[in-house]
């Protein structure tokens, strides 16, 4: 076995130390871990102070190692020292010695024989059927009686204990009480084999109920913190539904912070009442912010927002953005409802500038919809909602020209994510259908719908990332149809390779000679039909970086899945402490024209 140098400390006195070296051999063990805890758990015997202490100190060292197996339930341990050899002490009380050589030399013989095995459970409580508690707790109770006939392990039944209790008051019985709880060794006749016996008794009492809400202080928002509370009066205790309450009171936007507790001190009968301090947020609030991607550039934004108008939670709010190809302006007016963090009212103004990739366009929308968000996490968000939209635009070579639509429609969207700041499972899902008549207003008859969908999942190392868009436009009059509502892919989140809106239905254009050829410029006229399909698989090389390689493909034509263009390459992910960075390098490749494109995408990705 090779040699084990520890520091320990030479007893110069009663209470006086000195680091001095130990050499410490110890064979009859394979296992590492028990040889380190022997290692650690001898390190803190004293060093004998003379040679007269050494009996002393080898009786110490044996008790220590014989703690360190226990550790791992071998409570029969034998164990057999060589004799000591140490450097001899001079008058002066020190150790004679060569350079190199160690004050005290130790050589350990371990055998273990038979680990202790839990041979009986007795669990004594005032549960009269366990099928009725809440799921983890019932988990622990089974998991203790399934440690019968098992190998003792003191950090599993220590563990058992703890969450015994932590389950209990997480879940109402603030009556619990450990009346006992013991765990007991018996040694056998030929002391080489012991057992063990867990002996629990407890009371686990009632499980109380959600009381009322009681703000500890009279200020604005009471309402709206009652919107979103996520449990009734008179249900069952459960300490998460807490903690989500004072997530979702902040998520509202109305307050600074807000902090729920439940006071079990203040309970009535099996009531127990939450207590809600409120801190709602300043009149006005900015928000400036600056950014970058490669479908925009650099871009920059300040965003406005007034939480509380009146005290029934009405707020006011406005964002202006300016980036290269986009501009605009856009005010909202928010009326909550019975939740308002899922259902309200919003009313909309807006003004907005492109000219990018043969689209020039200036549009102003009014708009309202009403929002009935899902009942829990991962339950669908239904938007009903009306637009007037008017479109003034060029698109390619058109002339320019101006159509007003009155769009009544609805969107079903729902996202599942299992973080924010970075996602390793999550799926999102939306259908949004909307249309418009001459008959109601609109200069052309329209109908459009579109649906998409994007996967998540993470096994292990490895990620797969899945994604498609698809979309139809029925219309009377295809060429007056704005360009902010025709399809157009290409981009970070379309078909990588190309630029944003890059990729769409076509025609050449003559040249000087009056010719059409396939050196021709191109003008993009916008799809009726959307097809747009992507899968990515990525590897986590180590903790904080991925590599990845993806296929996109897909259109904009006025045939579904026409001409597809593709988009292929690799990337890398860096988890950093802003969020997930993504960087691509991909080949596009569609009927006009053969690129490569660079793409950075920052943010979870779902």
């Amino acid at each position: 076995m090779p040699s084990i140098f520890l520091c320990l400390f030479l007893c110069l006195g009663s209470l006086s130390v000195s680091s001095e070296a130990t050499e410490l051999t110890i064979t009859g063990i394979e296992d590492d871990d028990i040889i380190e805890n022997i290692e650690i758990f001898v390190q803190q015997v004293s060093l004998p102070v003379s040679e007269f202490a050494v009996d002393e100190y080898e009786q110490k060292i044996v008790k220590a190692a014989d703690k360190a197996v226990q550790a791992f339930a071998y409570y029969n341990a034998e164990f057999v020292l060589t004799p000591i050899q140490f450097a001899e002490f001079n008058d002066d009380g020190k150790q004679e010695r060569e350079e190199g050589e160690y004050p005290f030399s130790i050589a350990m013989n371990v055998t273990l024989n038979q680990a202790v095995v839990i041979s009986k459970i007795n669990l004594l409580h005032d549960i009269s059927n366990t099928t009725l508690l809440p799921e983890n707790l019932a988990k622990v109770l089974k998991q203790v009686s399934g440690l019968q006939n098992k190998i003792l392990d003191h950090d599993e039944y220590s563990s058992l204990k703890n969450q015994l209790i932590t389950f209990a008051l997480l879940y109402g019985y603030f009556d619990f009480k450990f009346i006992d709880h013991k765990l007991n060794i018996l040694s056998d006749e030929n002391e080489q084999q012991s057992t063990a016996t867990i002996e629990w008794e407890f009371i686990l009492g009632k499980r109380h109920k959600f009381g009322e809400i009681v703000f500890l202080e009279d200020t604005r928002g009471q309402d709206i913190a009652t919107g979103v509370r996520t449990f009734k009066t008179g249900e069952y205790f459960d300490q998460t539904k807490i903690g989500q309450f004072s997530v979702d009171m902040s998520s509202t936007g109305y307050f600074n912070n807000a902090i729920a507790r439940a006071n079990a001190s203040r309970k009535e009968g099996l009531l127990v009442p939450v207590e809600v301090i409120l801190d709602p947020k300043p009149k006005d609030i900015f928000n400036p912010g600056i950014g970058f991607s490669t479908d925009t550039g650099p871009r920059v934004s300040l965003s406005w927002d007034r939480p509380w108008v009146n005290l029934r939670g009405h707020s006011l709010g406005g964002e202006l953005y300016v980036s290269e190809p986009e501009q605009f302006l856009e005010v909202d007016y928010r009326v909550p409802k019975e939740n308002p963090l899922k259902d309200f009212l919003n009313y909309q103004v807006g003004y907005k500038l492109v000219d990018d990739n043969q689209t020039n366009s200036e549009t102003i929308t009014l708009a309202a919809q009403r929002q009935w968000g899902g009942k829990v996490d991962g339950d669908w968000d239904k938007i009903a909602f009306i637009k007037l939209q008017q479109e003034s635009f060029e698109q390619g070579l058109q002339e320019k020209q101006t159509t007003r639509l009155v769009l009544p429609g609805f969107t079903f969207n729902r996202t599942r994510k299992d973080g924010d700041l970075f996602v390793n499972w999550g799926d999102y899902q939306q259908l949004t259908v909307e249309a418009g008549s001459k008959d109601f207003l609109s200069d052309i008859d329209f109908f459009k719908v579109i649906a998409r969908t994007k996967w998540i999942r993470q096994f292990d190392r490895h990620r797969l990332v899945l994604r498609a868009d698809a979309g139809a436009i029925s219309t009377s009059d295809f060429s007056r149809v704005p360009s902010s509502l025709r399809f157009f892919a290409g981009g970070d989140q379309s078909i990588r390779g190309f630029g944003l809106n890059e990729v769409s239905d076509f025609r050449r254009i003559e040249n000087e000679r009056g010719e059409i050829d396939e050196d021709s410029d191109i003008e993009l006229l916008g799809g009726k039909y959307l097809a747009v399909a992507s899968i990515e698989y990525a590897y986590n090389v180590t903790e904080n970086w991925r590599a990845a390689v993806f296929f996109d493909t897909g259109n904009a034509s006025n045939e579904f899945a026409e001409n597809l263009a593709t988009g292929v390459g690799v990337g890398a992910h860096w988890l950093s402490p802003i969020g997930n960075v993504q960087i691509y390098v991909a080949r596009g490749k569609s009927d006009f024209e053969e690129r490569w494109d660079v793409h950075l995408i920052i943010g979870p990705g779902l």
